[in-house]
């Protein structure tokens, strides 16, 4: 007998759209087609409804360990699975930062016991840790190495020596937070004293783009998989197109660069970095969305407080909560027809579990874990009548309409929210590692 079929469902993927049946048991799809033969402890009809992998979202600040007034692995989690979200990476920057081999361990072992959805671990680059860095990414269970290029949340800020250290010492996928730190202090110090108009005129575009210049050079010299992200402005798409096919360098974009601009009422509610960006650039981005041009969409959920985000502009911390309404929010682009459905399964699922590595995620498929969204193309509903998980609480989409969440998201064939409430806040996800799965 099955632990689940999921009946008569429309079965999304990059490629396209079926009706058929999924079989689950054990916690991974069995069968895919019509009317598997045997029983099933729970049936669900999907008729009139589709069917999608669930969302992989390999850029999260959880917060945890060490603010877990912010968020921690269970209430971000719990976010995560009331959006479609059944995987997340967490980025290195915590307290302590995950720099090192006993710090990646100690944040595992808090991820399986508390998270409710299935989980990845970045290790983050940092002077005199290459050698760690190496043997827990390239032969070990660690999703990638993040580097910090530019000052941002945390002190993983790695100077151009350590930078070309890690390309010449380790292979595995490289995450890069593309901004140039000498830019960027030129900038700071233009702006001392003194409060610039928008967080984007002392970040701009041009501290993306010599980062994005200088990775490029450095992946021609020591080729390996360097995954750029949060790309916010026209002119590093530009410098990025120009190389895409001829080096091994993917993107990902961020819902807060493609719903937001600068000229949003937001305050420091809007302080992110890369900063919100001038609507030419977001115009920008939704073109290459379209065309084909970016890999992935990554939430870079990032939740402060409301007193912290109430602070003074020089005081005030980056970083936004988002990883509960990336579904929501690409299904309202799909509901006003700017977005294929494809399209979004390909950038949020395949995509991700393809560059990855994440061997039996991202697809619908007989062998695949059973990591499912249930959902139909309804009325948008405003974002500030949803029910947040993240412990925070508030949302720079309040004033958006988006779509209502998935109306069914199971992770490894558990039914853990329904219309956006989690009905099962007892099962914990697993720990994802490249090639290999889950582990």
């Amino acid at each position: 007998m099955y632990d689940l079929i999921i009946e008569d469902g429309t079965i999304l993927s990059g490629a396209g759209r079926t009706v058929a049946d999924i079989a689950v048991e054990g916690g991974e799809i069995v069968y895919v087609g019509t009317r598997p033969a045997g029983g099933a402890r729970r049936r669900v009809s999907a008729i009139g409804r589709f069917v999608a992998p669930g969302l992989i979202d390999t850029h999260v600040h959880f917060r945890d360990p060490g603010h877990p007034q912010k968020e921690d692995w269970a209430s971000g989690s719990r976010a995560a699975a009331s959006g479609g979200v059944t995987t997340v990476c967490d980025m290195p920057n915590t307290s302590p930062p995950t720099i090192t081999t006993q710090a990646w361990l100690d944040k595992a072992a808090l991820a399986a016991d508390r998270s409710r959805v299935n989980f990845g671990i970045w290790f983050g680059a940092a002077a005199g840790n290459v050698d760690e860095a190496r043997r827990i990414t390239d032969e070990g269970p660690a999703c990638g190495i993040k580097v910090f290029m530019g000052a941002s949340t945390g002190p993983l800020l790695v100077n151009d020596a350590t930078l070309v250290e890690f390309f010449e010492k380790t292979r595995g996928l490289m995450g890069v937070h593309a901004e140039d730190e000498g830019v960027l202090q030129a900038f700071r110090e233009r702006w001392a004293g003194r409060t610039p108009p928008t967080h984007h005129d002392s970040r701009p575009a041009e501290a993306a783009v010599v980062a994005v210049q200088r990775l490029i050079e450095l992946v021609r010299a020591h080729p390996r998989p360097v995954h750029v992200c949060h790309v916010s402005t026209a002119a590093e798409l530009a410098v990025l197109e120009a190389v895409r096919g001829s080096v091994p360098i993917t993107t990902e974009v961020a819902p807060h660069h493609l719903w937001l601009n600068n000229e949003e009422p937001l305050g420091n509610l809007g302080k992110v970095n890369p900063p919100l960006r001038p609507e030419s650039d977001r115009r920008a981005l939704w073109t290459a969305v379209r065309r084909g041009l970016i890999d992935t969409v990554g939430s870079d959920h990032a939740p402060h407080t409301l007193e912290e985000k109430g602070l003074s502009y020089d005081q005030a911390p980056s970083g936004i909560p988002g990883v509960e309404l990336t579904f929501s929010l690409l299904m309202s682009a799909v509901k006003r027809s700017r977005l294929p459905l494809e399209l979004l399964v390909q950038m949020t699922s395949e995509a991700p579990a393809a560059r990855f590595g994440f061997a039996r995620k991202g697809q619908i498929r007989a062998g695949f874990d059973a990591d499912l969204v249930v959902f139909r193309e309804v009325d948008l509903v405003s974002v500030a009548t949803m029910q947040l998980y993240t412990r925070v609480g508030w949302s720079p989409y309040a004033a958006q309409k988006a779509a209502p969440k998935p109306e069914l998201v199971f992770v490894a064939g558990r039914l853990v929210a329904e219309n956006g409430v989690i009905v099962d806040d007892e099962g914990r996800g697993c720990l994802v590692s490249p090639s290999r799965g889950e582990a």
